[in-house]
């Protein structure tokens, strides 16, 4: 009889148990017979995130960008383009990134506007286009403000129901990157950068050296500009053994002209193109004395400048 009892009582204990566990799988995500993680119901709010697609060729992106992708309900690419990423945004809803939408800072132009691009040669049956993947268009203040507060609109909208937003970028984000100030725009969503292989990196594997080496124990990053009194910092620079990586040199014949005028023409010079990819990637090496000369006037495109001890 004791034996009886105790079985009838412990019977209806273990199917409760057994119900909390179901309840609780079910409420993880986790499926009760497989084990299997579950998609779970959007419930709360979604995610924003700025992801690296790596420089080059499309197989740089890392597995983490990729799966950032998938994942996403709505995306956003400079230009709204879509053809450069192949299936990966097949049934996305995409969006123009803009070209530094929400920068705040001072220009010619005036704060916060990202200010005239220079001007590009079409060609024949393409769109013009700046450093990486995707045009850079000239808008009026009128349509980026207009741009701005529609692209605020579907972002906020988007992940208070609970969607996932990525912004793609080519290279590393935080690198001279067109769409970094999304993270101060949309700070209060708590947004984050998914990093990614940068132009920087794949340049130095195509140098085949060490920056850091041997005489060469410092390198910096700076944008392809002399003026404001960064001629002499940059040429200081140099002398004492530094190694330059110059992005965004939009005039290689002036700018390295005026570099001889301040460093030895003897200093080590290389020019990466393309990094990244298989069939673009080109290495040009040379001193700031015969560099010209050796590019004999083409119009090289895509490419970062180095300058210093570390490629001798």
């Amino acid at each position: 009889m004791n034996w009886f009892r105790s079985k009838v009582f412990c019977f209806p204990l273990l199917l409760m148990v057994a119900g909390f566990v179901v309840a609780g799988c079910a409420t993880s995500g986790v499926d009760a017979v497989t084990g299997a993680t579950a998609k779970a119901q959007v419930s709360g709010p979604g995610t924003l995130l700025l992801v690296s697609m790596g420089t080059g060729d499309t197989d740089n992106m890392t597995m983490r960008a990729r799966q950032a992708v998938a994942a996403a309900d709505i995306v956003f690419t400079m230009g709204a383009r879509t053809d450069y990423y192949g299936e990966l945004l097949a049934r996305k809803t995409v969006y123009d990134a803009g070209h530094r939408l929400f920068f705040q800072g001072e220009t010619r132009s005036g704060p916060g506007h990202p200010g005239p691009k220079p001007p590009q040669k079409k060609l024949k049956g393409k769109t013009p286009t700046g450093a990486g993947h995707g045009p850079r268009m000239d808008k009026s203040p009128e349509e980026i403000a207009a741009q701005r507060e529609k692209t605020r609109r579907i972002i906020r909208d988007a992940v208070a129901a609970g969607k996932h937003v990525v912004i793609l970028d080519n290279g590393d984000p935080t690198i001279f990157g067109p769409h970094i100030d999304y993270m101060r725009e949309f700070d209060d969503l708590n947004p984050g950068i998914v990093p990614g292989i940068s132009s920087f990196n794949a340049a130095n594997a195509a140098l085949q050296t060490s920056l850091v080496s041997g005489d060469a124990m410092a390198v910096t990053l700076t944008i392809g500009r002399l003026e404001g009194g960064r001629d002499k910092m940059i040429a200081g620079m140099i002398d004492a053994g530094e190694t330059l990586v110059f992005f965004m040199v939009r005039d290689l014949n002036g700018f390295v002209t005026s570099l001889n005028a301040l460093v030895s023409a003897d200093t080590p010079v290389a020019i990466v193109s393309w990094a990244g990819s298989r069939e673009k990637q080109r290495v040009i090496r040379g001193t700031l004395g015969t560099i010209l000369e050796t590019v004999g006037g083409e119009r090289v495109p895509n490419y970062l400048l180095y300058v210093g001890s570390a490629l001798k």
